[in-house]
C-alpha cells in the first residue's frame, strides 16, 4: 500500500510500505476515504521531534474518515462496509486512566498515537491508502450518514480539541476572550467562542491571512508577531479599562503564545490551552501567573475520544461547520507538497483534505 513516510525534517515521500494487516482480534483495517494533516504534525514534519520518529519508516498523519475493509475475530461492533473515524490516540476504555476520562493516557495502550512515531506506539498514520487499527471496539467511532466524508476528519482532534477548551474556560455571556492562535483549530475555537459571549472578542495571530479569516468570524484580529505583539497586548488592555480579558483560548502551542496569553490575562483569568506544547525549556513567570490569580487548564493533550460525541452533536445540529476551514484540497501522491505550503504558511492555506 501507498503512505507518506518521514525521511527526516521537511522531507517526505509518498512510497510503498507494508500492508495494514490484523495484528490482533480486536484489529480491524479501514480504507482511507479522506485524512487531513493536523498543525501538530508539523512538529514532526519539521524535524523538531528527532527523538519521536524513525527516518524511512514512520508514516504520519492521525486525522481520517474511512471505510472498514477487514475486521478481526473479536471485533462485535463494527463490520466491513463500516464508514468510521478514530480518536488521533488509541484508548482501551478499561482502565484506570480511561474510566476518569484521561483517554489520551491509556495505560493499555501506553499513549498511542497514529503516526506520531515510534515513541507513541509506532502506529501506521492516516496519511495512506489503509490504516490498522487496534482496540477497535474500545475507541473507533461510526460516522453518522449526516456527516459527510470531507467532515468526518475533523472528529478525529481538530473539532473534539476545540470543544475540549472552550468548555474548559467556562465561557460567560459578558466574559471578554481572547483566542491566540488561529490555526483551522484555532478558528474552530473561535467560532465557539462567538456563540458563548456578547463581549468582544480578539483573535491573534502572525500570518495575516489567518487574521483576515478571524475577522470574518467576529473577532477583534491583532498581529501576534514578534515585532507587533507587545502593541497588540497594549490596545487589550487599553480598551478592557486596563485589565486584560477574563478569557484565554491558546491554540498556537508555543511558548511566546503562553507568555502572550498570560500577558493578556485580567487577574483571576482563566486561560484554557489547547496547543501542543513541546518545548521542555521555556522560561515561564510563576510570579506573573501568581500575581494574577489565573486559573490554568493545559489541554493540548487532548481527551479526544470523550469530546468525539459532542464534536458529532455539534455538526448534526448545525452548531459548526468545520469545513469552513479547508482551503486546499490534494491527491496522497501530491501531499508531500501540499504539506510543505501548510508548514510554510502560504497565503490562503488553512486546511487540507487528502484522498487517496
Amino acid at each position: 500500500m501507498r503512505a507518506a513516510v518521514y525521511h527526516g525534517p521537511r522531507t517526505v515521500t509518498v512510497e510503498d510500505v507494508p500492508d495494514a494487516t490484523i495484528q490482533e482480534p480486536g484489529d480491524l483495517v479501514v480504507a482511507t476515504k479522506t485524512a487531513s494533516m493536523c498543525g501538530s504534525d508539523l512538529y514532526l514534519f519539521n524535524g523538531e521531534v528527532p527523538d519521536l520518529v524513525a527516518p524511512g519508516h514512520t508514516t504520519l498523519g492521525h486525522e481520517i474518515c474511512g471505510e472498514v475493509v477487514e475486521v478481526g475475530p473479536a471485533v462485535t461492533r463494527f463490520a466491513v462496509g463500516d464508514r468510521v473515524t478514530f480518536p488521533y490516540s488509541v484508548s482501551c476504555g478499561r482502565c484506570g486512566c480511561c474510566r476518569a476520562g484521561q483517554t489520551a493516557h491509556c495505560l493499555t495502550t501506553g499513549k498511542a498515537i497514529y503516526g506520531f512515531g515510534t515513541a507513541f506506539g509506532d502506529l501506521g498514520g492516516s496519511q495512506a491508502e489503509y490504516v490498522r487499527v487496534p482496540h477497535a471496539d474500545d475507541h473507533l467511532e461510526h460516522v453518522p450518514d449526516a456527516i459527510s466524508d470531507d467532515v468526518a476528519p475533523f472528529l478525529s482532534c481538530n473539532l473534539p480539541a476545540a470543544a475540549i477548551a472552550v468548555d474548559a474556560a467556562g465561557i460567560e455571556s459578558t466574559d471578554t476572550v481572547a483566542v491566540v492562535g488561529c490555526g483551522p483549530t484555532g478558528l474552530l475555537a473561535l467560532d465557539l467562542v462567538r456563540q458563548r459571549t456578547h463581549a468582544a472578542v480578539y483573535a491573534l495571530d502572525p500570518v495575516a491571512f489567518r487574521r483576515e479569516q478571524a475577522e470574518k468570524r467576529g473577532a477583534i484580529a491583532l498581529d501576534a508577531g514578534p515585532d507587533a505583539a507587545d502593541a497588540s497586548i497594549q490596545t487589550i488592555i487599553d480598551t478592557t479599562h486596563g485589565l486584560g480579558v477574563h478569557k484565554i483560548i491558546e491554540f498556537a502551542g508555543r511558548g511566546p503564545a503562553f507568555d502572550l496569553a498570560v500577558a493578556l490575562a485580567r487577574p483571576g483569568a482563566t486561560i484554557s490551552g489547547g496547543g501542543v506544547y513541546l518545548e521542555r525549556d521555556h522560561t515561564v513567570s510563576l510570579f506573573d501567573m501568581y500575581f494574577k490569580n489565573l486559573r490554568l487548564l493545559l489541554n493540548g493533550f487532548a481527551n479526544a475520544k470523550t469530546a468525539q460525541w459532542r464534536a458529532i452533536q455539534l455538526i448534526e445540529h448545525g452548531v459548526i461547520d468545520p469545513t469552513t476551514v479547508v482551503t486546499h484540497r490534494t491527491r496522497l501522491a501530491e501531499f508531500p507538497t501540499a504539506a510543505q505550503q501548510f508548514a510554510d504558511r502560504e497565503p490562503g492555506f488553512l486546511k487540507m483534505l487528502i484522498t487517496p
